[in-house]
């Protein structure tokens, strides 16, 4: 069901206890059942607000801002901080806050540069995470990697839960948008469980943060870097090949 509000803009039940409301602008929020939601802009700014009032706001890169004005958030002081070693990063002993240490590590590290290659070993998790789906058919198995591949991004980058990517459904029965919601939930739950596995998961945030940062501080480059070799190890050479993924939103399109 489709309501049209007051101030011009539109809502769609999603009919999975979500609904999304989209404005003339471009603006899009997703509504979750527990009272959350998440705001997107046009330029990719991304504020979550929480049951309790406590809101986040990032930019396309992650990067926090101030939810009342929209501003970078003021840098913490300036205090003497321990020396970081790459083997610090690669144990997960250490765990990197954002994109912007992640640059700082990949300049000061001895030996951090040699983390981030080759993109295969760097993100060798994946291989557990995709048996979960390999016997499903095509489609359903794609929306689970495509999951994971946005849980482990938003993870990293403290954006959230990655929301359904909403679209056109009408060649799709109601059993098949059904099966594609549950494999992405998977995805992002497999992909949460991982970030969570304590030093091994800060070991796996760290290297996506050191990955975006080593690719010019894009995340999408990442993202879309994830997607490809997730594809291949489950030998969806198509997805891999002709389908990328959207960011910040979420969903595929052409590569």
């Amino acid at each position: 069901m489709t309501v049209t509000n007051a101030d011009g803009s539109t809502t769609v039940d999603n009919g999975d206890g979500t609904s999304t409301t989209t404005w003339p602008d471009g603006t899009t929020e997703v509504g979750y059942a527990d009272g959350s939601t998440m705001r997107t802009f046009p330029d990719g700014r991304v504020l979550n607000t929480y049951p309790d009032g406590t809101r986040t706001f990032n930019d396309q890169y992650g990067t926090p801002l101030d939810p009342g004005t929209g501003n970078p958030l003021p840098a913490p002081p300036v205090t003497a901080q321990p020396v970081v070693t790459a083997g610090d990063v690669e144990s997960g002993v250490h765990v990197i806050s954002g994109v912007a240490e992640a640059l700082l590590v990949l300049a000061d590290a001895e030996g951090a540069l040699a983390l981030i290659e080759p993109i295969n070993a760097m993100f060798a998790p994946i291989s557990m995470a995709l048996e979960v789906w390999h016997a499903l058919d095509s489609a359903p198995r794609a929306y689970g990697t495509m999951g994971y591949c946005y849980g482990l991004m938003y993870g990293a980058l403290d954006m959230g839960e990655p929301a359904y990517p909403q679209g056109p459904y009408s060649l799709d029965s109601p059993e098949t948008v059904q099966e594609k919601q549950t494999r992405y939930a998977e995805g992002v739950r497999t992909a949460a469980a991982q970030l969570a596995d304590g030093t091994s998961g800060s070991a796996l945030r760290n290297r996506v943060l050191l990955r975006t940062a080593y690719l010019g501080s894009d995340p999408h480059r990442t993202l879309n870097e994830i997607w490809v070799t997730a594809c291949r190890k489950n030998d969806d050479e198509f997805y891999a090949d002709h389908l990328a993924l959207m960011w910040p939103d979420t969903g595929m399109t052409e590569a």
